[in-house]
């Protein structure tokens, strides 16, 4: 727990000095960083003060949800003062250029906010356990986002009339000021160089437009081929150095023989030089004397090359003789539904689940995305079965109970009295002596009493069976059922992909008999309802923002412009993955829902200028180059900060943050194309949209005799 707070506490820091440094070299400005920046401190104590109000506590999920807004936060106070900062370089007072510079973006900036509202407001709202998982995730950002809104809208206007003063052209004094001073004037040119670029660019995806939107098309469709070859699955491997090694002998088998089983596993694991410390635990919590357990705990990940997934690759090749034992290297030992994946197989009949539970068994094991595969079945334990002899038991006048009573005293004893002494009480336990306690050699010289209390020799009324009992019955919903576990292989198709070819299979060759069924369960149950939760909420947060926008521009046809960059986005989130070899997981699953409003953010910023510039006279293409023009650095400067927010996430500074680099990967990659797509595409498709939107206005008006003329 220490080390995911201070993974989330090192990685908020982090990303507010590379979004610092962002702003600082757009703008040019020191006055201008601080105040954009102020955003910062402000949106997250406002959001710990509104999450005292609602009981909320900061723990793992409202920190990663802090660590995540960084780059988000500032997003409102950038297009604010980056507005106002172009206001004050036309040469206007401070008051005017913050007055003019907020009027101009603020159906923008309400509108980006509204729509990031409008994806994390159902996160926050999903159901079952991953719902409650979530929760606090997704509100903490939502009240983040709020208090950041209010920043930029009022504050950062604030500060800008009244702090930041008139745009200063005096030459520094100082060395570092005239250092300092010429790369902020190289970066100015690097900008107005890109401007330029950008714009020219942007001229030839205006005339050709078709061909750009089906580049855009064609990039979709092979990024959804790339994810075909990522892994789904529930949980990213954990590199939290330490594991278990669980292993078993034959039934029966005694303390030390499974001792010395751990010995021998013990020497060998201690030839790995990343393993610090083991614990040997001998026998179960059961009373299973064939059973043991290894606690092994890593050096810290800063002195070891490997991460604990590798070493416990590495174990495994280290016991690979010894697989008579049943060694199995995993994370939880001896708990239901505790590995990757988990399988009932259900029904009434045992024979039948033993005999389609071991065909299904097969399967697993030659199924490469899956490792250790293993059953719950085991034949159990040597055990010798007294059974009554009907007629003679009967006309004896002894009974099973009677039988099992008497039986229970001679061999494990009775406690009949206690006996004191100094205050102390001390047990008295009545039973055969130890040499007289095989039931096998005695059974011919033991008596049972019948209902008259009479001693009948056991011989007479029973006969002895050797067999093997059941170590353990599973129930579920009055059902037997036995489960089948296994662990998932680095680089294989992932949960999501094996449970699919299980479910091909149960239709066809691994059809299961009538009476018998199956279900997932643990972390295959979990990762179904993810999926199922992640779907819904990405249908809530579509209509969500298609709701806001179309409320905020009055128009059921202009919202179809700006989402058409949330495909867009997908792109490089499966890209991104693909190349990194990750899996496509609970947390970059939240990624890619996050990157629905955040890939609309540009797509706003872009459009919102294009409509005043129309609504001004400016024909559709030239309102198009100028909007780009005056939104390319805001555009920019968001992107980066969002990424600069999202680099701690990516490259992983700890161990605690490795299972969510996935997250950041997928923010980074889906931020990096939709920003890229967003200034050529969106303005390609706003063309075709808004001639439908005139003509369709036209219609309607023709239809419902309205005169008021169509811009």
């Amino acid at each position: 727990i220490r080390a995911n707070v201070y993974d989330v506490y090192e990685s908020i820091i982090f990303g507010v000095l590379l979004t610092v440094f962002v702003v600082y070299f757009f703008l040019g400005s020191m006055k201008s960083t601080l105040i954009t920046g102020f955003a910062l401190p402000n949106s997250l104590l406002g959001a710990c003060i509104v999450m005292g109000i609602f009981g909320f506590s900061i723990n793992i999920m409202s920190l990663l949800a802090m660590s995540l807004v960084v780059g988000l936060l500032v997003d409102d106070a950038i297009v604010v003062r980056e507005n106002i900062f172009r206001k004050l370089e036309e040469g206007l007072s401070p008051k005017k250029a913050a007055i003019l510079g907020t009027n101009e973006v603020t159906m923008a900036v309400i509108a980006t906010t509204l729509a990031i509202l409008a994806v994390f407001g159902p996160i926050g709202n999903l159901q079952g356990i991953v719902g409650q998982f979530f929760k606090q995730f997704g509100l903490t950002i939502c009240f983040a986002m709020i208090v950041s809104l209010f920043d930029g809208l009022f504050v950062a206007p604030a500060l800008s009339a009244y702090v930041a003063g008139e745009h200063s052209h005096k030459p520094p004094t100082s060395r570092w000021g005239r250092w300092n001073q010429a790369a902020l004037q190289k970066f100015d040119r690097f900008q107005t160089w890109m401007e330029k670029i950008y714009v020219a660019t942007l001229k030839w995806s205006l005339a050709h437009p078709i061909k750009t939107i089906l580049g855009a098309i064609a990039a979709f469709f092979f990024s959804l081929v790339l994810a075909t070859k990522v892994p789904f699955t529930f949980l990213p491997p954990q590199d939290n150095g330490e594991f278990f090694v669980q292993f078993e002998l034959p039934p029966g088998a005694s303390l030390d023989g499974t001792d010395k089983v751990t010995q021998e596993l013990e020497k060998r694991a201690r030839n790995l030089k990343e393993i610090e410390d083991i614990l040997a635990i001998i026998g179960s919590a059961n009373s299973e004397s064939h059973k043991g357990t290894l606690y092994i705990r890593l050096v810290p990940s800063r002195d070891r090359k490997l991460n604990t997934t590798q070493v416990k690759d590495s174990l495994r090749e280290a016991f690979h003789d010894l697989q008579q034992y049943n060694i199995i290297v995993t994370d939880n030992p001896g708990q239901q539904n505790s590995r990757a994946f988990n399988l009932n197989i259900v029904g009434q009949n045992m024979d039948e689940l033993i005999a389609y539970s071991e065909k299904v068994l097969a399967k697993l094991k030659a199924n490469p995305s899956l490792q250790q595969a293993d059953t719950s079945y085991r034949k159990g334990k040597p055990e010798f079965q007294v059974q009554l002899r009907g007629d003679n038991a009967k006309a004896s006048g002894v009974t099973v109970m009677g039988m099992g009573a008497e039986l229970r005293t001679l061999i494990e004893g009775q406690t009949p009295a206690i006996y004191r002494e100094n205050g102390i009480n001390y047990d008295v336990r009545v039973r055969l002596q130890p040499d007289e306690r095989d039931l096998r050699a005695q059974f011919n010289s033991l008596k049972v009493p019948n209902l008259t209390q009479r001693l009948v020799p056991l011989a007479n009324v029973a006969h002895l069976k050797e067999a093997q009992g059941p170590s353990v019955i599973l129930r579920e919903n009055r059902n037997r059922y036995i489960q089948i576990s296994a662990d998932l292989t680095p680089g294989g198709k992932g949960l999501g992909g094996v449970m699919s070819e299980l479910k091909q299979l149960s239709e066809g060759e691994l059809k299961p008999p009538a009476g018998v069924s199956f279900s997932f369960v643990g972390e295959a149950e979990r990762f179904a309802e993810l999926l199922t939760n992640i779907m819904v909420s990405m249908g809530l947060g579509v209509m969500f923002i298609f709701l806001v926008l179309a409320s905020l521009y009055g128009s059921f046809i202009t919202p179809f412009t700006i989402m058409a960059v949330i495909p867009l986005a997908a792109c490089g989130a499966f890209i991104s993955l693909f190349i990194t070899r990750s899996s496509f997981d609970l947390f970059s699953m939240i990624g890619c829902v996050m990157l629905m409003g955040l890939a609309t953010k540009n797509s706003i910023l872009l459009i919102d200028s294009t409509l005043e510039r129309q609504k001004e006279g400016m024909d559709r293409k030239n309102a198009l180059l100028k909007a780009g023009e005056t939104r390319l650095r805001p555009i920019i400067m968001t992107s980066l900060a969002l990424i600069a927010g999202m680099v701690p996430v990516a490259i992983g500074l700890n161990e605690a943050s490795k299972s969510r680099t996935s997250l950041g990967i997928v923010v980074i990659g889906g931020t990096i194309s939709s920003t890229l797509l967003t200034l050529y595409v969106i303005p390609a498709v706003h063309i075709y949209v808004d001639r439908f939107q005139i003509w369709f206005m036209a219609k309607y008006h023709k239809i419902f005799g309205h005169d008021e003329t169509v811009v």
